[in-house]
């Protein structure tokens, strides 16, 4: 059981690609490789209930799955990605990549940038910046090397507490908006949406693509990630924002990396996944 509803490209809007990949992962931890298919296996496990020999779908808490036509492609390899992008949006698909490690991103920002000739307006939860110059190519790098495909005016970073000095430079450096755990505190959900959305919306481009790390959530309720840090934000609230985010302004796409199963425990971090791949799905605006 899964979230295809139509059987090939043509037919869809949204398309679903794993990439089981953590080939630039320097984390400790392993295992993110295996998170396309862990999320997939919750996708069918925890979003259904059975009853007199019949799986039942959960609604999403808000927004509705009729109108989206979704395909899952399966898995491809981190070679193929970047063609894959590029051919998923010259049909005017939205991609949503489940990774794998973080600096997939930085594929399938240069591919979308590549594609349509426009700077990115970067959504990018993750407790790490990910602003590292002094190494490059690896999933602390993903916003270095992606530099000259993002709008980074028109960025904004959420759920950062973890930073090293040398990010702390280039953050200042580049002007980039921050939102650590912190703001979120101190001035609540709502005032913060509004901060997203006055930074990264304008009329003159919609090149708006949203890159979740599921680190940015507290350990927690997430401990299945490469990176675990304290005082992140909580399910509830990156719910909030990317629901808020997507039933307002269109994207161009959206991934979900670092879910690492091997250090999941009963599955809570797969399944939160799963149900923000289901929320994402009911709040996306696709063409009519």
């Amino acid at each position: 059981m899964n979230y295809s509803n139509v059987t090939n490209i043509d037919e869809s809007n949204i398309v679903l690609l794993g990439v089981p990949d953590e080939s630039k992962s320097k984390a400790r931890r392993k295992g993110t490789r295996n998170g396309p298919n862990q999320l997939r296996k919750a996708l069918s496990e925890s979003e259904y209930f059975k009853r007199s020999g019949k799986m039942i779908p959960i609604c999403p808490i808000k927004g509705s799955l009729s109108t989206k036509k979704v395909l899952d492609i399966g898995n491809v390899q981190r070679k193929n990605l970047y063609s894959q992008i590029c051919t998923l949006l010259s049909q005017n698909k939205i991609p949503i990549v489940i990774g794998g490690d973080h600096s997939l991103t930085t594929t399938t920002l240069h591919a979308i940038k590549n594609s349509t000739k426009k700077l990115i307006n970067l959504i990018y939860f993750d407790a790490h910046p990910d602003f590292v110059t002094s190494t490059k190519n690896y999933y602390g790098s993903v916003v270095s090397d992606s530099i000259d495909c993002i709008d980074i005016k028109r960025s904004v970073f959420v759920g950062i507490r973890a930073c090293e000095p040398e990010e702390v430079f280039n953050i200042r450096k580049y002007g980039a908006t921050i939102i650590d755990p912190i703001d979120i505190q101190e001035y609540g959900t709502k005032k913060i949406v509004r901060k997203i959305i006055q930074t990264c919306i304008n009329k003159s481009n919609n090149n708006i693509y949203i890159s979740i790390d599921l680190d940015c959530l507290d350990p927690a309720f997430a401990p299945g990630v490469s990176v675990p840090t304290p005082c992140g934000i909580n399910p509830l609230e990156l719910i909030f924002f990317i629901k808020q985010i997507l039933t307002k302004n269109k994207i161009i796409g959206c991934d979900i990396v670092e879910l690492c199963p091997s250090f999941d425990i009963n599955n809570i971090t797969a399944n939160f996944a799963a149900r923000l791949v289901k929320e994402i799905l009911a709040s996306i605006i696709v063409e009519s």
